[in-house]
């Protein structure tokens, strides 16, 4: 399996990132070697005709989704411009000074700049009709100002950014990882499933059928965002550099300098922020600059080249498992009684289980089913052990029953049935990032990596509803209050046990795991998915030549009302607001029902009705 112009193979290599990681900047891994065997057998141990007993095993090779090679692609190319796009307005009355090849436009107070964002304090945006001719002039200037040359400099060039790493900020302009985890790591491999059955199908009698197998499914090589640099990761601490950050925090509060001086900061008002802002943190708290690039000195914990930013790069390092035994009885029956002219009618029953390593997302994102997509790029949750998390996926479903099937009546009538019905999904609980500023591995980072927002201590991927429910999850957090909250982080007592700071000042600076709020007495857990779609119709032929079928469909005929489908579900960070799994009872749980959506495409919205008509000729 070759899966040919989706890596981005041909770009060359990016000498400003082998000289933060070597290799790291290497042409990205053209796999031409993908062998894919696969083996099977069948059986019919009667000789009859009617009983198979057949398995497999195979190994399947997953293409690169066009999005991640859309991304890849623009920080490789040296020259021109690919998807640049920019804002000319930062909000209201405020515009951005855009430049071109001739000087700069939209400039503040200019009539291109006030027609466009309006005027200096606007509170809103001019009427698109009133800024309609200021719009098309601004795109005409620029237009005018940025002539199309494939061979100029492109802006959004990775490389650009790294060649003042290492430098003081008098003599480095950049030190910047833009693309953040749009790019593939160089030593790309494609996701690839190694995948397993066994079972037995069986002819009960002429026309109805079972089969039972079982399905095993084994992934490796899906893409996640891993820091390659790992700031913020522990075991890169500096000494050097957090005495350097110490000091500096100090001395802006008119303190001594070193820890001696940390608890006059601390009665001046020093937070953690303030510590992290100098460097007591990573590059993440740099706004993905090098803190060398930014303050002078590295950070404490910089990483693996503190003199580089956050490298993040798509890995083909996740892993996931799909164990299913999956069964289906099927009958059609020529008149099955008086009336009728025949009966399709099929039942399906799977008990599975589908786990893999998981991912985080942003602090200001819901932790939902679909964040957690493995087929899209989620950052790692451990940037040091990406697997450590391992569990349940967040789309896993344990039940899935479906059953269905039509009936045709005398006279043409017809009449249709499709149900399903599937237990809950799962999510991951999650402590989120306290929102009080830089410094964030002091108060979410419980595995000393790097990463942010981790999972609730003592638990792993999609715990809600897998062992963890709206029943024990109060227990649960009790115990985080307990053992874990208001104590140090990896990060915390690695600074205590260098002796620059006590645990003591590491709560009064705010440097401690955050307190997180129970769940209401009436919590809720997420929701089984049910859906009951019928269908009549009655099929009218003239002359065998033209064929009319008007029908009316119901979907949703029960009106089943539904919740947590996984583009809207309970979010598993545990802030305790309406709509998360520690801050959701029955009523609050209605931001998260399934509405109406577009048309027919919504499974489990309340009831539609749709007629049709259907000519045939």
């Amino acid at each position: 399996m070759r899966d040919t112009g989706r890596t981005d193979s041909q770009y060359p290599a990016i000498s400003g990132l082998n000289a933060l990681i070597p290799g790291l900047g290497n042409q990205v891994n053209q796999p031409n070697n993908n062998w894919a065997p696969q083996l099977g057998f069948a059986w019919d141990p009667s000789k009859s005709g009617k009983t198979s007993i057949r398995g497999g095993i195979g190994l399947f090779y997953e293409n690169a989704i066009w999005n991640n090679v859309l991304f890849d692609g623009p920080p490789r190319e040296p020259s021109g411009a690919f998807l640049q796009f920019f804002g000319p307005c930062s909000a209201p009355g405020a515009p951005v000074t855009l430049q071109t090849a001739n000087g700069a436009i939209n400039t503040p107070g200019s009539a291109l700049a006030v027609g466009v964002c309006g005027p200096a304090g606007a509170t809103s945006f001019p009427l698109i009709g009133t800024a309609l001719p200021s719009i098309i002039a601004l795109q005409q200037a620029y237009v005018a100002g940025s002539p199309l040359n494939l061979s100029a400099s492109n802006p959004a060039y990775a490389g650009q950014y790294l060649t003042g790493c290492g430098s003081t900020p008098a003599t480095a302009t950049n030190c910047f990882f833009g693309p953040g985890a749009s790019m593939f790591n160089p030593d790309y491999k494609p996701p690839r499933s190694v995948q397993m059955n066994i079972g037995i199908q069986h002819e009960i009698r002429r026309g109805m059928v079972f089969s039972a197998d079982f399905v095993r499914n084994v992934q490796t090589h899906y893409l996640l965002g891993v820091d390659l640099n790992h700031a913020g990761d522990i075991n890169y601490f500096n000494l050097a550099g957090a005495n350097a950050a110490i000091s500096a925090t100090n001395t802006s509060f008119g303190c001594p300098a070193g820890p001696a001086g940390v608890g006059c900061a601390i009665n001046a008002g020093a937070s953690m922020s303030d510590y992290a802002g100098n460097g007591l943190g990573s590059s993440v708290d740099m706004g993905g600059n090098s803190c060398m690039a930014r303050l002078g000195y590295n950070c404490a914990f910089g990483g693996a080249n503190p003199s580089a930013p956050p490298l993040n790069f798509l890995s083909p390092v996740g892993r996931s498992t799909y164990d299913g035994l999956q069964m289906k009885w099927t009958d059609n029956v020529k008149a099955p009684f008086r009336g009728a002219t025949g009966l399709n009618f099929t039942v399906s029953y799977s008990l599975s289980s589908f786990q893999n390593t998981g991912g985080g997302v942003r602090a200001d994102a819901n932790v939902t089913a679909a964040a957690g997509d493995q087929d899209f790029i989620v950052p790692a949750l451990n940037n040091a052990n990406v697997n450590s998390y391992f569990g349940p996926s967040t789309l896993d479903r344990t039940h899935q029953i479906s059953f269905g099937g039509y009936m045709d009546l005398k006279y043409g009538f017809q009449i249709g049935l499709m149900a399903h019905f599937y237990s809950p999904l799962s999510s991951t609980l999650t402590v989120p990032n306290t929102g009080t500023g830089a410094g964030e591995i002091f108060r979410t980072d419980f595995q000393g990596s790097g990463v942010t927002q981790d999972p609730l201590p003592g638990t792993h991927v999609g715990n809600f509803d897998r062992g963890i429910s709206a029943s024990n999850i109060n227990s649960v957090i009790s115990n985080y209050n307990a053992t874990v909250a208001g104590q140090p982080t990896p990060a915390g007592n690695v600074l205590i046990q260098n002796g620059l700071m006590t645990a003591a000042q590491l709560a009064a600076l705010g440097g401690v795991a955050p307190v997180l709020p129970l769940a209401p007495p009436d919590q809720v857990n997420l929701a089984w998915l049910r859906a009951m779609d019928t269908t009549i119709a009655w099929t009218y032929t003239i002359k065998e030549r033209f064929t009319i079928k008007p029908s009316v469909g119901l979907f949703n005929v029960a009106n089943f009302v539904n919740f947590d489908l996984p583009e809207s579900m309970m979010s598993g960070l545990l802030s305790g607001g309406t709509g998360t799994i520690n801050g959701t009872n029955y009523n609050g749980h209605f931001v998260n029902r399934v509405g109406v959506g577009t048309g027919v495409y919504t499974l489990g919205s309340p009831r539609q009705i749709e007629f049709s008509l259907k000519l045939t000729f």
